[in-house]
């Protein structure tokens, strides 16, 4: 995706376990605490700027707390 639209804005929505591995896959420091941190955020809102394939800045934009209890 980054590279067939390079240059330009990307929107990606997905659920919390997905954005967790790829924020993991960009940031290998981003673990399982920090996956735990965002459970609870509906919705979490981050912007990842690149340059090429290189992720080199993320931002969370948007966080609204929402406790998870496991309760559909």
């Amino acid at each position: 995706m980054l590279t067939t639209h390079q240059g330009q804005n990307i929107l990606l929505g997905t659920h919390g376990t997905l954005l967790s591995t790829i924020l993991n896959y960009y940031d290998n420091s981003y673990n399982c605490d920090d996956f735990l941190r965002i459970i609870d955020y509906m919705p979490y809102i981050i912007r990842l700027d690149f340059e090429g394939l290189n992720c080199i800045n993320k931002e969370e934009l948007l966080i609204v707390k929402k406790e998870y209890t496991g309760n559909h």
